[in-house]
């Protein structure tokens, strides 16, 4: 049994019989009525008091993509409700999912938030799938701290010739005196000092930070940090390429980290040159 204190109780039971994996779904709301939304094979959503709960249960097998539907949804278009299911499906295949929850915000005239609770670890690159589903997403914005993913995206009907406020312009800031840099190798300073500006420039709120460095890699994480705007981290990422490898947003730990090459290690990937998304208008 999973316990939420801001919301239902929720029971699940899972097991495997002679026709496959079967799971069942029950839900405790101390008198309240709950409505079932979603119920699919491995995820199971339900409505109450106005905020969808989503269930979603590790899939037994990898190669098992959930089939996720949502009800028709008053203030939702279609195509609206098809990017929420495919967002579902997307971060619920990565391991650790089980204990994840949705909130879904539609009561505005132009615009609609998706909040995931409690999601897993997640790498850049799952966090630009998200952003290439759908051309109308203003903003994707990571909360380590309270373990949300928020979305934030213009309805389906919402004419897109607004401009978008695309807030990946931010400035470098030096970095401090007394921070402590002696475990960097002389010929890394000036890729890991770089990084570092832009990490301290892309946020106002103050934050841990710390370097371990390895035979080959330095790895720099961050803790204690609030809004990260993943926009800007793909930007940072962008500038520096040929070193930054893997970058982790690890939500069970509360932590993000950048995995960066030595100078004399050998390049054996460079990160694609992410393009800037390109606006689409939906028909």
């Amino acid at each position: 049994m999973e316990k939420n204190n801001r919301g239902p109780r929720f029971n699940r039971q899972y097991r495997y019989g002679h026709d496959g994996w079967q799971s069942k779904y029950s839900m405790h709301t101390r008198g309240k009525k709950a409505t079932t939304t979603i119920v699919s094979e491995f995820i199971c959503v339900f409505k109450h008091d106005g905020v969808f709960y989503i269930y979603a249960m590790d899939s037994p097998s990898p190669a098992v993509i959930p089939h996720v539907t949502i009800k028709k949804h008053g203030n939702l278009h279609d195509n609206d409700s098809r990017f929420v299911e495919e967002v579902i499906k997307v971060v619920s295949s990565l391991d650790g999912s089980s204990s994840m929850r949705l909130k879904l915000f539609t009561k505005f005239p132009t615009r609609y938030s998706i909040i995931l609770c409690n999601p897993p670890r997640m790498t850049l690159d799952d966090m630009n799938q998200i952003l290439m589903m759908n051309a109308k997403i203003t903003s994707l914005k990571v909360d380590l701290e309270t373990s949300e993913l928020k979305i934030e995206s213009y309805k389906h009907n919402e004419e897109t010739q607004r401009k978008r406020k695309r807030s990946i312009a931010f400035d470098d800031m030096d970095i401090p005196s007394e921070y402590d840099l002696s475990m960097v190798d002389k010929k890394d300073r000036k890729h890991i000092e770089g990084i570092m500006r832009n990490v301290l420039g892309m946020t106002t709120m103050e934050f841990s930070s710390e370097i371990k460095p390895s035979a080959s890699y330095y790895d720099l994480e961050l803790k204690d940090i609030e809004a990260l705007n993943v926009e800007i981290i793909t930007e940072i990422v962008n500038r520096y390429r040929a070193f930054i490898t893997d970058t982790i947003f690890d939500y069970p730990q509360k932590s993000f980290s950048m995995k960066i090459r030595r100078n004399d290690t050998p390049i054996t990937q460079i990160r694609q040159n992410i393009v800037p998304r390109k606006r689409l208008k939906l028909r």
